[in-house]
């Protein structure tokens, strides 16, 4: 299993301990209870990735899958072939688009894809200088190095 999977298995857990002065667990435990977190565990999970990306995203060299979210206006002119030309002429792959008819006027799109950093961070501005686009996001999904694919996928 790689470390992605190892980050988010609930198989492969260790228990740990650490110190803590007690008014920081208390205003963690206040915050993790106001989030809805049903165990002390998960938020520290939560932290931790959260800690990693924060890290990790400085590194325009990693290999990330992600997604890249936009809204637009689908009146303006020739954005929907500006937005395909990015996505068949850039340095990413594209895994997959999702298509959302938002308003009469605006639509958004939940485009899947993997590549270095620095590739999906310029293909992420790219889409946003676009005419039209009102809303471009990048949310990463993996900051952690990753081992080599093997054959095995399962869910």
């Amino acid at each position: 299993m790689n470390v992605i999977g190892v980050m988010y298995s609930e198989k492969n857990v260790e228990r740990i301990s650490f110190t803590l002065s007690s008014d920081f667990l208390q205003e963690f435990d206040k915050l993790a209870d106001e989030l809805g977190y049903k165990s002390r565990s998960h938020a520290i999970s939560d932290a931790m990735r959260l800690f990693f990306k924060e890290k990790k995203q400085k590194e325009q060299n990693i290999e990330v899958d992600g997604f890249v979210i936009i809204a637009y206006n689908h009146h303006q002119r020739n954005i929907l072939e500006e937005i395909t030309h990015l996505e068949h002429h850039s340095d990413i792959s594209i895994k997959s688009s999702l298509h959302i008819h938002v308003s009469e006027e605006n639509c958004s799109e939940v485009i899947a894809v993997k590549g270095k950093l620095e590739n999906v961070n310029n293909f992420a501005n790219q889409l946003q200088s676009i005419k039209g686009i009102l809303l471009c996001e990048l949310v990463p999904l993996y900051f952690f190095n990753q081992q080599k694919p093997t054959d095995e996928h399962h869910h």
